[in-house]
């Protein structure tokens, strides 16, 4: 693991593979963490560098005493000083739940850093105000509780949400077993800061992207579909990838097909290799290593 300082804030993740090589971002979901990714990173490491944090409230990362420091808003910010200090002028991101919002919001706010934007059941937020103030009262509550009672009691709780019931057993272990790492007080400082009724709504914002986007979701989780559905009307450069036999969590319940899909798609947008002269150019400018080529 490395850890660096980002708007005072100290952050721990993961590399793996070449740093010469395109850099691909990934983020993991609530209650994941950098860990959630260990499969995945070991294959595209002989392709990419590959980079995961443990996103704020989770893993080894600071835990902000403060809500809005947790905020999709403030993490973007923090994503573009993590690339900056590794020196990366352009990454792919990839996204999962939660950390797919967040990987919206990156796009979003910093469309000069990405090649490329995946998300795997992800969504732009809740577009009506009415509701994004129940969630909030629910994350609320349950960030409460959560604290009150503890992970022994949290877990059984997250786990039996309806979006992971159509996880094999053995995939809810894994899960469980990253859960088990982190801290109460963590995990609800993300729902009260970073919670999906806090997140601000995207939906006006999708046809702003630019980037290649490939959107990924399990065709047992219908609510996600319907939003990648709805996501895929409006971003302008889109694929959408639904996945047979899987519910949230594809990376978890279809291993293979999922890693086939995000595969072949980064193959294909890989941005082309500039000349020497342009690379040259582009290093004297930025300062950066060039990780495009």
């Amino acid at each position: 693991m490395n850890r660096t300082t980002l708007m005072n804030q100290e952050w721990q993740y993961a590399t793996a593979g070449d740093p010469s090589r395109p850099a691909l971002l990934l983020l993991h979901g609530f209650t994941g963490s950098h860990a959630s990714w260990n499969g995945l990173m070991a294959r595209w490491a002989s392709e990419y560098f590959v980079i995961a944090p443990d996103l704020p409230g989770h893993g080894k990362t600071a835990i902000p005493d403060t809500p809005q420091d947790l905020s999709m808003r403030v993490t973007a910010e923090r994503l573009a000083e993590l690339l900056d200090y590794l020196s990366i002028a352009k990454a792919a991101v990839l996204g999962y739940s939660m950390g797919g919002r967040l990987a919206l919001h990156f796009a979003w706010r910093h469309p000069e850093l990405l090649w490329a934007l995946v998300l795997e059941s992800a969504s732009p937020g809740l577009s009506r105000e009415e509701d994004r103030q129940t969630r909030r009262h629910s994350d609320r509550a349950l960030a409460d509780t959560l604290e009150e009672k503890g992970l022994d009691w949290f877990i059984p709780y997250w786990a039996d949400q309806a979006l992971f019931r159509s996880q094999s057993a053995s995939v809810r272990e894994s899960e469980n077993r990253i859960r088990r790492t982190q801290s109460p007080y963590g995990l609800a400082q993300s729902l009260r800061g970073a919670g999906t009724g806090e997140q601000e709504p995207l939906w006006e914002h999708l046809s702003s992207l630019l980037m290649p986007v490939l959107l990924v979701t399990g065709t047992l989780d219908h609510k996600f579909s319907a939003t990648a559905q709805q996501m895929s009307a409006a971003i302008q450069e889109v694929l959408w990838v639904p996945v047979s036999e899987a519910g949230h969590t594809v990376h978890g319940e279809q291993p293979e097909r999922f890693f086939e899909v995000v595969d072949s798609f980064l193959k294909k947008k890989q941005p082309t290799r500039p000349t020497l002269e342009e690379a040259a150019r582009t290093d004297a400018k930025t300062g950066r290593v060039n990780r495009e080529l």
